[in-house]
């Protein structure tokens, strides 16, 4: 006769051999959220709702940014049979309204306690096949290499260790961030693989859009050019 702690034990072995032998799914989620006492935390009721906005527009209050990425880096194709790496997390800000030769494409680089590189660092591109050639070439740097990266069914990193401000104090035009639509692009993939130019080859990803200011970016001939 079975005993319902004999029938727990088994179902126990079986969920342990389950999840030993079958990797979890990557999954990754961008997100942006605006500090409390910031101009974005609050805003009128005649601002858009459908994408967050920091009005960027009183230099009386501070215009600051939280970005977050929730993450499961475990390589779907890792068993135990054959452990793999987790996948390296890619961060890119992007803004398409960069022109005449502006850069529109920045990665966003991690560095480890004890490397001769710490703190985030940010690289510039002018567009996805400029990514791409540094991926090919070795010099484009993920925010966290699978090598370092977690092993866990979910982390979450906030970007730059904190918020960051937008604006300068006490600053005028050409000061503070370009305003107009910015996205945070998170990719998680295989370095070995990875084609920054086709997305079939991104195990997950996700992006988030927020405006600083107005959807565009304003003229130079105003104080709308940048963020105040």
């Amino acid at each position: 006769m079975t005993t319902f702690k004999s029938w727990l034990l088994a179902l126990s072995l079986v969920t342990f051999s389950l999840m030993t032998n079958v990797a979890t799914a990557a999954a990754i989620k961008v997100s942006v959220s605006f500090p409390k006492g910031s101009a974005g935390e609050k805003i009128a009721k005649t601002l858009p709702t459908s994408t967050k906005i920091s009005p960027c527009n009183d230099i009386t209050k501070t215009d600051a940014v939280t970005f977050t990425a929730v993450y499961d880096a475990t390589n779907p194709a890792s068993t135990t049979a054959a452990p793999l790496s987790p996948l390296d997390l890619h961060l890119f800000f992007y803004n398409p309204d960069a022109v005449n030769g502006a850069n529109k494409f920045y990665s966003i680089s991690k560095g480890l306690i004890g490397a001769t590189t710490t703190g985030v660092s940010v690289t510039a591109y002018a567009d996805a096949a400029a990514i791409q050639a540094a991926m090919t070439g070795g010099t484009l740097i993920p925010y966290l290499a699978g090598a370092n990266n977690f092993n866990t069914a979910s982390f979450t990193e906030v970007v730059f260790g904190s918020s960051i401000r937008l604006d300068v104090a006490g600053g005028g035009v050409g000061t503070g961030l370009n305003t107009g639509t910015w996205q945070l692009i998170g990719i998680l993939a295989d370095s070995a693989t990875v084609d920054f130019t086709d997305p079939a080859t991104w195990t997950a990803w996700d992006v988030v859009t927020v405006m600083f200011g107005m959807p565009w970016k304003g003229t130079a001939a105003t104080t709308l050019e940048t963020c105040q």
